[in-house]
């Protein structure tokens, strides 16, 4: 009988690791990103109606949910491909910052219906860190990360996307640039680090759901526009993912990974709206 709990734990974290990995194939291969998104919604469905939602399995299930939302549709909507000239680049509706915000509103309204079936809004970690020093460090991060960022972001782009030549003298590009990262970021940061994180710890333990929900943020990172060094990438992006869960965790806070992530977009969308020919 004392193997019995072992036993039955075991079993639950296998069983948690089944959404994980489902989630993961939608992420890795575009095209089954609608039927990933079905599986899950029926597993979620069928979860609640049973009554097992605030289970640690159930929990697992609810929360591949906005991420699955959001890979949909990338998907669907396709990467922004660079526009000619920087024609686009102090244009607050450009295609780039207008898909990326249809985005964090699928995803953040996707989460805002599941919580209630999940029973936990602390485990999101949406909220104030408890340390002002962490607080301080998330407001001046932008200011010191997005100038250096615009700077380096080409040279780091290059082995993945090739050259990439941003034209930043016109300060009204940030402005939209600024939106399509706190757009960006706040969907990626609520779906990985966010539900996905903190609702399969109890299932997963924290190690596995750290490196579960870094592992699929790489996946979901390796898009058409990658034109080499594509596992480098993955690793990069993985490592990154799980520094951003592991300071989620400590700081209980998603504010110091959302500002940097922030910061760290901002480049991303010069190198949709404002790139020119190198």
């Amino acid at each position: 009988m004392p193997s019995a709990r072992p036993a039955a734990a075991f079993a639950i974290r296998l069983q948690a690791w089944l959404p994980i990995a489902v989630l993961a194939s939608g992420a890795a291969i575009p095209m089954l990103r609608p039927v990933v998104l079905a599986v899950l919604a029926a597993m979620a469905i069928a979860t609640t109606v049973r009554g097992h939602a605030r289970t640690p399995t159930g929990r697992a299930w609810l929360a591949t949910l906005p991420a699955a939302v959001g890979l949909t549709w990338a998907g669907l909507a396709g990467t922004p491909m660079p526009l000619p000239d920087a024609l686009h680049c102090t244009d607050l509706l450009s295609p780039p910052t207008v898909t990326r915000v249809v985005q964090a509103i699928l995803v953040l309204g996707t989460l805002v219906l599941v919580v209630p079936l999940a029973g936990d809004r602390a485990a999101l970690r949406i909220r104030r860190p408890t340390d002002r020093c962490v607080t301080a460090l998330a407001l001046v991060a932008p200011l010191v990360l997005v100038p250096g960022a615009l700077w380096i972001g080409p040279l780091l782009a290059r082995p993945f996307f090739g050259d990439v030549g941003l034209a930043t003298g016109d300060l009204r590009a940030l402005i939209p640039a600024v939106v399509f990262a706190v757009a960006n970021a706040a969907l990626e940061e609520t779906e990985f680090r966010g539900a996905l994180l903190g609702w399969s710890t109890p299932a997963l333990g924290l190690a596995g759901a750290v490196l579960g929900q870094a592992a699929i943020f790489g996946f979901a990172h390796l898009g058409a526009d990658v034109t080499g060094a594509a596992p480098l990438l993955w690793l990069g992006m993985v490592t990154s993912g799980v520094v951003a869960g592991l300071v989620a965790v400590r700081s209980r806070s998603l504010l110091l990974p959302f500002t940097v992530h922030l910061a760290l977009d901002v480049p991303l969308f010069y190198a949709y709206a404002c790139r020119v020919a190198t």
